[in-house]
């Protein structure tokens, strides 16, 4: 009974989450992905939906960080975007409680293991990714990789291993917000939009003095 009632509860967080999220992006109509030069700018466009605060200018910067670190490591854009946005919200001086940084809110032993530095959007980002990568190499032989590598996100891959596989309840619920999010994601993005039209603008030493200059005039 207890298990039905915690099953009933996560549903209903999805639930509410995948609401949330499609009432956000339906109020923000997207640029046309049919003009794949438009990739990076709707990126853009959502990240801003969700965070009203950044700018216009820092939006992209993070678009196109994004798409390239996200094609490096063979992630789909869309699961880190929804990480970022339930871990922080794309806000990139967000501090946990817990002293959890930036971004992808990682604690600090965690970012120096990574050589990130969590208050610099484009280190976590690239962060991000990297750690991602390595949790679904961790347990790419299970037939749950994809739950346990994001739990192992929010609680660490020692826990969920010691676990047995099965992550705690907090960590599923984690989960559930995470893989909400991202079906939204998906149901509003190219998964790959850049490969061809805009690869110039992916360029990391492009995205690495667009980022420096956007901090430097602010």
């Amino acid at each position: 009974m207890a298990c039905e009632r915690e099953l009933a509860a996560m549903l209903c967080a999805a639930r509410s989450i995948r609401a949330t999220l499609a009432f956000v992006l339906v109020l923000a109509p997207l640029p046309c992905l049919a003009d794949t030069h438009l990739a990076t700018v709707s990126y853009a466009h959502v990240l801003r939906a969700i965070n009203p605060k950044l700018h216009e200018d820092q939006s992209r910067v993070y678009a196109s960080a994004l798409l390239l670190d996200s094609r490096r490591m063979h992630l789909d854009p869309r699961l880190v975007m929804a990480v970022v946005t339930v871990e922080s919200g794309w806000n990139a001086r967000a501090l946990s409680p817990d002293g959890a940084q930036g971004l992808g809110q990682f604690l600090p032993e965690t970012a120096r293991e990574l050589g990130v530095n969590s208050w610099s959007g484009r280190s976590n980002l690239r962060g991000i990714t990297v750690y991602l990568h390595q949790l679904l190499g961790l347990f790419r032989s299970s037939r749950h990789a994809m739950s346990q590598a994001l739990a192992s996100y929010n609680v660490g891959p020692y826990t969920v291993k010691s676990n047995g596989g099965v992550p705690p309840r907090s960590a599923q619920r984690y989960v559930v917000k995470v893989m909400a999010a991202w079906h939204a994601f998906k149901a509003r993005l190219s998964a790959q939009p850049t490969i061809a039209a805009v690869a110039v603008a992916l360029d990391a030493t492009t995205v690495a003095r667009d980022q420096a200059a956007y901090w430097g005039v602010r």
